[in-house]
């Protein structure tokens, strides 16, 4: 009996070996030596599909694996598509949804979405989008892509077709943020937001900053204050209508660098730090940063036709007068410049400054700028300034 069982065992990893060869002859001995293995059959149709000429015999092959193994969905996948192919309609989808019916992954239902989608059958499509939806891994691009081919309409798609599941919400809300559907970022983002976990940050982040480059401040500002009111982000949320537009001011926390938040983007030759201890920011120029550039900045959310008052302490430390650094303001929507600015910003004591500025209308967001440009006639600073106490409010109160 054991001679016996060792015996099986050989026959077995010969008949093996022989499936996995290109030839049809060894795939059909290997079907002879072991009848019950459900792959050789699979695998002498696809030798035959190149090599052969009998379709029909691949056809025979894969319903003989399917008889053996009736729970292989990729056998019942090619099955489909050789119907399909051969335009018998009725097996192909039978056999896509049967795919679907012994496999609950996502391979399955792409398939089966795609077969509809060929076909111009819009009403199954979508019947079977959320399931698709549920299982799909990855980005998901390819499948939020074939929806949006189908019907260019987010809304639609994320009542349709994209289950409450967060995971799913945050591929389909990084989907529309990598294809520029920012028209369908709002009610994508709520939906994250109802439930929204810290490994969601990073996309919700990254929603605001899109739609605050793409001069949308509501759905951005509802963004930013959902995650202050959740505590995602350590500040409060902004307050427009009672002047408190200003994020981090006092730099109690290392910037985020998204958002409403301060934006650090020291070029090549400029280094910035936060000193905790004293709630201030260090800026470093080593002379060797470009004639025109931008140091920090940061979104503010404003009421249009207010007037308003930077305050803010600082000290130099072997910056000239005269070289041109200093804060800017920039409107949201056209990045035009407002003035006045401020002056250039140079005292090796520390300094009280302010700078008052008036929105233009309708503009509701503007840009605070810390900037250098060198002077005329100046060589490239080498120095450092320190910024702290930074506060903004209305001027004249707000306006009506």
């Amino acid at each position: 009996m054991l001679g016996y069982g060792a015996l099986w065992t050989l026959r077995l990893g010969y008949a093996d070996h022989l499936a996995h060869t290109d030839s049809l002859a060894n795939v059909k001995r290997a079907i002879e030596l072991a009848p019950g293995n459900a792959s050789s059959y699979a695998r002498w149709a696809a030798i035959n599909d190149v090599i052969g000429n009998d379709p029909r015999a691949s056809t025979v092959a894969i319903e003989s694996a399917l008889a053996l193994n009736p729970r292989a969905s990729f056998t019942w996948v090619d099955l489909g598509l050789r119907a399909e192919a051969a335009g018998d309609l009725p097996n192909a989808e039978r056999c896509f949804l049967e795919a679907a019916r012994v496999d609950k992954q996502y391979d399955p239902r792409w398939t089966l979405l795609n077969y509809y989608f060929r076909r111009n059958e819009i009403e199954k499509f979508w019947a079977s989008a959320r399931g698709a939806s549920a299982m799909v891994y990855g980005d998901g691009l390819s499948l939020f892509r074939l929806y949006w081919r189908v019907n260019p309409d987010g809304n639609f798609i994320l009542r349709k077709a994209t289950p409450d599941r967060q995971a799913v919400l945050v591929r389909y809300l990084a989907f529309l943020l990598a294809d520029n559907h920012l028209d369908a970022v709002e009610p994508a983002a709520a939906m994250i937001l109802k439930r929204a976990r810290p490994e969601d940050l990073p996309v919700l982040l990254w929603a605001c900053d899109r739609l605050l480059n793409g001069n949308q401040l509501r759905p951005a500002l509802q963004i930013w204050s959902a995650l202050c009111e959740r505590r995602l982000i350590a500040y409060r949320a902004p307050d427009p209508e009672r002047g408190a537009s200003l994020t981090n001011q006092e730099f109690g926390s290392m910037p985020l660098g998204h958002g409403f938040d301060w934006r650090l983007q020291p070029p090549e030759g400029v280094s910035a730090a936060r000193i905790e201890s004293l709630s201030s920011l260090r800026v470093d120029f080593s002379g060797k940063q470009p004639e025109d550039c931008e140091i920090i900045s940061q979104f503010l959310p404003v009421i249009p036709g207010a007037v308003y008052r930077l305050r803010f302490r600082y000290r130099t430390a072997n910056i000239p007068k005269g070289t041109n650094l200093r804060w800017r303001v920039f409107d949201g929507n056209t990045s035009a410049e407002i003035v006045p600015k401020s002056s250039f910003l140079a005292s090796e004591v520390p300094k009280d400054e302010e700078v008052v500025f008036s929105v233009p209308k309708p503009t509701g967001l503007v840009r605070l700028v810390l900037a250098y440009h060198r002077a005329l006639g100046t060589t490239r600073i080498e120095g450092s300034i320190w910024l702290e106490q930074l506060q903004l409010g209305f001027a004249s109160g707000r306006p009506e």
